[in-house]
């Protein structure tokens, strides 16, 4: 009874340590691809805002949009590395300290995108930029001394340091650098793409909207931001009859960069016979060589054909 009980207890210690091994190089050969993901993220946004300047606006904002999704991206990974939890639980520490890694970086991206005009990571309220670097480097520090827990457990694992290169810029030297460069200049230009008219209109020469005989005309119209920035944009729509009152509509939009957007449908009331003008105006934007910001149409009624 001793022997089958001492075959049991290092059957049952061998099983656990091969399941310890399989877990710890699982976690190994996960671990390892985000933490060279995350120093290959640290030595991109540091190169981006020291040599950006030489940048076009287009180009800084591609590079900068990949490294905002790529953050996002590490989220699933962290919560991927708290199961199963080894011995010592350093999966635990990784996929902890990626997260406070992944907001102090949201903060960091934020700053830029603020102070140059694009879209980005929410601005933390509770963490500054100066707090957000400081937790970058604290967290690569205390990484370095805790990244050997498993070196002795089964699969012998060590992983790879953490640098902080982004943590040692000074940033709003560089972002004050990038905003000054003229080729990343925030510059506006929205563009009416298109004008929908219902009922369809018969066949008339340009800027006239000859209608069929019809109570209501709808008017809808597309709007397109040609840059690299946020732009607010109001729209007017004013029906001019040549008598009676007019008739006016006016709405605000807030466009992302390089994005079309589409105004609700406006309902005119006309009557057969009614000749008007239709102007639609973009307000607030600046005038640009080639972009229409105005159009103006003559509005025809036809008249009805029951007498």
């Amino acid at each position: 009874m001793l022997l089958v009980f001492g075959r049991e207890v290092s059957r049952s210690a061998h099983l656990e340590n091969s399941a310890r091994l399989s877990e710890n190089l699982s976690f190994g050969a996960l671990a390892t691809n985000l933490l060279g993901q995350e120093n290959s993220f640290d030595t991109q946004v540091a190169s981006l805002l020291t040599t950006g300047s030489g940048l076009s606006r287009t180009a800084f904002s591609v590079q900068f949009a990949e490294l905002t999704q790529e953050l996002s991206s590490w989220r699933a990974v962290a919560i991927l590395l708290k199961t199963p939890v080894l011995s010592p639980s350093l999966n635990l520490t990784l996929a902890e300290d990626t997260a406070t890694r992944i907001a102090d970086y949201d903060t960091l991206l934020a700053y830029v995108a603020q102070a140059l005009s694009f879209s980005g990571p929410t601005a933390s309220t509770t963490t500054t930029l100066a707090m957000a670097q400081s937790s970058l480097a604290q967290t690569a520090a205390s990484w370095g001394a805790e990244r050997h827990l498993l070196a002795g457990a089964p699969g012998h694992v060590t992983l790879m340091a953490l640098t902080s290169v982004a943590a040692n810029l000074n940033v709003p030297q560089d972002v004050a650098a990038l905003a000054s460069a003229p080729s990343l200049a925030a510059t506006r230009a929205i563009v009416i793409s298109a004008i929908q008219v219902q009922p369809a209109p018969f066949p008339a020469p340009a800027l006239t909207l000859l209608m069929p005989p019809t109570a209501t005309m709808q008017i809808q119209v597309a709007v397109s931001n040609l840059r690299q920035i946020t732009q607010p944009v109001a729209l007017t729509m004013v029906l001019t009859p040549t008598t009676g009152p007019a008739q006016q509509v006016a709405t605000t939009q807030t466009l992302s960069p390089g994005t079309s957007f589409a105004f609700a449908s406006h309902t005119f009331n006309v009557f057969d016979g009614e000749k008007a003008t239709l102007t639609v105006t973009l307000n607030g934007v600046p005038a640009s060589a080639g972009l229409a910001h105005q159009r103006t149409y003559s509005v025809v009624v036809s008249p009805s054909g029951l007498g």
